[in-house]
């Protein structure tokens, strides 16, 4: 290729960059007036959960927030919900039907989904620290059967305190009873090291802040646990160590309770844990599952409840977690409960006189921005170009096969991984807390999206697409918006690609506009971040 034309090309992909990002994050953060991303009217107040918002909201000084459009809405929840895009069609309908009731009809689809199923075990992976290798060291099968066993929760709608039990008072083969590896899947695995990681997963709680003596408390009723190995390589069999005597533990709370001989003491934790007004345990999980839907816990940082961390809106989470035990511990239903949320509801983008934006975005009254998780983004940008992902990992085969149709989210090592996936955050599962996943923007993940050869041959399978191959391009510009943004272009939008299309000199300059036109709505904020 001559140097010019290498040079024409460069700057022309800068340039539309520029424009293009300019004008899609003008609208994203507030710039312009007209906004494709929000409606004109204010979130609706239906539930008891909208009613405190809309208190909250009005205490503060807050205008009540703007409704995000529906275009926003089906690709936020689709993301939120499945971990992937909506496909055109989707998009559109949803965009198109006139149904009042078509939100909840939407989330009630998604959370039914298989893609519900793949992108929250996921979700719970990372929690309960699924992966093969160091420093966990669970090997491969346990770690499928341990994501079964997520999945088998998630599937069925298993009432999460059961789930919950089923791990605390596990024992046997980690190779056979999946449940088990919630205390293989530790580095420390004595009695304090299985007392933090129960606190933290159950309760939402930092025991390694507390006072030692409290420290030790907790990790009396873990004392019982150990492991030993059995004949075949890896496994290992849980049990609970014999004794004759009654214990005297104290709970978190201060209670002091008997434990007879024979007696498990874990079953006695896990009583605490349900029992009514415990200050953690459903608690712990309205907050995760909000932090999961909106970015930032009710309580920040969301796996950090104490007394002194207060959160930011107490008779909200109070609420959420009331309703998760009055449903009979059932996740979809809180899922549905957040998703319908005022605040879930609520725009990204208020109207540039909208008072106070980033205390609004703090108390919820303005959806956060937040890229989009690793798993996500490699996901999304394989369904967009039809070009699987590859991984690499220290297992030995056959375990680090993947199939090519395999989707990113879906798989169950955490050791199993690729520099893509490295490169945008994905947690490292070694210790469960949530802040082990970063979903911030580098410079790094910047100069990749902007200058990675890689990236840019897969965007050039876009033009292959059934739905785009051997149509003009003037045709196929919606259809890319509607696949990338979930939305069609704004008057402004389409007239700027329109100008430039017909600029270009035609042959190898107009083929390869399209794929330019790919890699800038990559580079765009509109497409990286969840809004």
């Amino acid at each position: 290729m001559p140097r010019s034309t290498h040079h024409f090309r460069r700057r022309l992909r800068l340039q539309l960059c520029v424009v293009v990002a300019t004008l899609v994050s003008a609208a994203l953060f507030a710039v312009d007036v007209s906004s494709p991303y929000r409606k004109d009217s204010t979130v609706p107040v239906h539930s008891e959960i909208d009613r405190i918002l809309a208190a909250h909201w009005e205490r503060l000084g807050l205008a009540r927030p703007c409704e995000a459009s529906d275009a926003v809405f089906v690709r936020r929840a689709t993301l939120d919900l499945c971990g992937r895009l909506p496909t055109n069609d989707e998009a559109r309908d949803y965009v198109a039907k006139q149904d009042p009731d078509k939100r909840r009809q939407l989330i009630e689809r998604l959370v039914n989904s298989e893609g519900f199923i793949e992108y929250w075990s996921l979700h719970f992976c990372d929690l309960l620290r699924v992966k093969s290798e160091f420093p966990i060291n669970l090997w491969p099968n346990a770690v499928y059967g341990y994501q079964r066993r997520v999945q088998h929760f998630l599937r069925e709608n298993e009432p999460y305190d059961h789930f919950v039990k089923s791990l605390l008072l596990a024992t046997g083969s980690n190779f056979r009873v999946p449940e088990v590896n919630f205390y293989r899947a530790t580095a420390n695995r004595r009695a304090a090291g299985l007392a933090r990681a129960a606190a933290l997963t159950f309760m939402g709680a930092r025991s390694d802040q507390w006072p030692e003596i409290e420290q030790q408390r907790l990790a009396a009723f873990f004392d019982c646990v150990a492991c030993k190995s059995t004949k075949e390589w890896k496994e290992e069999i849980v049990y609970l160590k014999e004794r004759d005597t009654e214990l005297v533990l104290t709970r978190p709370d201060g209670k002091v309770v008997r434990v007879p001989p024979g007696a498990d003491p874990r079953q006695v934790f896990y009583d605490y844990l349900r029992e009514d007004g415990n200050p953690y345990f459903a608690r712990a999980l309205a907050n995760r599952v909000w932090y999961w839907l909106l970015g930032r816990g009710i309580v920040h940082e969301a796996d950090d409840l104490r007394a002194d961390n207060p959160p930011l809106i107490p008779e909200l989470l109070d609420a959420l977690a009331a309703a998760l035990v009055t449903s009979g511990y059932d996740l979809r239903y809180l899922c549905r409960l957040v998703a319908s949320s005022a605040a879930y509801c609520s725009a990204s983008c208020p109207p540039p006189e909208y008072a106070q934006p980033d205390l609004a975005r703090e108390h919820f009254a303005v959806f956060a921005l937040r890229r989009l998780p690793a798993e996500v983004l490699d996901d999304v940008i394989c369904d967009l170009t039809g070009v699987s992902s590859s991984y690499s990992s220290v297992i030995p085969e056959p375990f680090t096969y993947v199939p090519p149709e395999a989707r990113t989210i879906a798989l169950a090592d955490g050791s199993i991984s690729s520099s893509f996936l490295i490169l945008f955050g994905r947690p490292a599962r070694d210790d469960g807390v949530l802040a082990e996943r970063n979903n911030g923007i580098n410079g790094k993940q910047r100069l990749y999206l902007f200058n990675s050869g890689d990236l840019y041959r897969k965007l050039g399978r876009i033009g292959q697409r059934d739905d785009f191959k051997g149509r003009p391009f003037l045709q196929n510009i919606p259809a890319l918006y509607w696949l990338f943004y979930s939305r069609p272009p704004t008057r402004d939008e389409y007239q700027l690609l329109r100008d430039e299309w017909s600029l270009q000199p035609g042959g190898k300059a107009r083929w390869r506009f399209q794929q330019d036109l790919a890699w800038v709505f990559i580079n765009t904020s509109e497409f990286l971040y969840q809004h």
